[in-house]
């Protein structure tokens, strides 16, 4: 079926169009904050659950159309992108939080390979960071929630200021901290003790921090290294140094978090 056709259709792929356009609704309702990601996501399983599945020949003609309008002639024509915006919906269901994180790290990219769309990109970026934030799901290691253990994203220093943790240590202060309802519950499902976790990330916090209180420690009877410990903390707290020591530390966090 060429591009004209499927315009024209009164059903795509089997769907009626007022399904593909009601999903399409659904999306934009959401992306505006006039209904919750919740609402969106269960609407959009009751209308498909309502609907015949695609079969495999239909996907690959729906992905073939999909290709024509984005590599083809009509892309900025409005028919075209309605026709875009239905196919998209009837493909794409409401995205789960993996759906979500996996977007977040494409998007990253984008913003890489598209700086001059930076504001539009980190529109959506924070949407969907404050998305998963509402969520409030938990990390599979734990079963603690991850809104919990992001209390300990960052954590004061008494020498140096605030030092960004690696996902372990702050699992470890987020079991320490949390109430015995808290590991209670994280314990029903299966979420490890405090004593289980590996030491890997004290190492980690071990080797960003020993220099920097190194210099801060230094002698005080020497002059010369009496003047350190201001400069050294300055550059501890400079914003790059943050945006760095975070980065360091970003491996096993989710992406609303790095």
């Amino acid at each position: 079926m060429d591009l004209q056709s499927l315009i024209e259709a009164k059903t795509l792929f089997g769907w009626p169009i007022e399904a593909a356009d009601e999903m399409v609704a659904l999306k934009q309702l959401t992306n505006t904050d006039a209904i919750k990601l919740s609402d969106w996501r269960e609407r959009d399983r009751e209308i498909r659950a309502s609907l015949p599945p695609l079969p495999e020949d239909a996907k690959k003609a729906l992905d073939q159309a999909v290709d024509e309008i984005v590599g083809g002639d009509r892309y900025d024509d409005e028919a075209a992108k309605l026709l875009l915006r239905r196919l998209t919906a009837i493909n794409h269901p409401a995205p789960d939080n993996a759906g979500l994180r996996k977007d977040l790290v494409e998007l990253a990219e984008l913003l890489k390979t598209y700086p001059k769309h930076h504001l539009a990109i980190q529109q959506r970026r924070q949407r969907i960071i404050r998305w998963l934030r509402e969520e409030d799901d938990r990390d599979p290691v734990t079963m603690l929630p991850w809104s919990f253990i992001a209390r300990f994203r960052t954590v004061d220093d008494p020498e140096l200021g605030p030092v960004p943790q690696p996902v372990m240590a702050a699992r470890k202060r987020a079991l320490e901290q949390a109430t015995a309802e808290q590991i209670a519950d994280a314990q029903a499902m299966g979420g490890q003790r405090v004593d289980s976790l590996p030491v890997s990330a004290d190492l980690t916090l071990y080797a960003l921090t020993r220099f920097p209180k190194l210099l801060i420690e230094a002698d005080t009877d020497d002059p010369e290294a009496a003047e350190l410990p201001q400069p050294i903390r300055d550059l501890w707290n400079n914003p790059a140094t943050q945006r760095a020591l975070r980065r360091e530390t970003a491996n096993g966090w989710p992406p609303e978090y790095e």
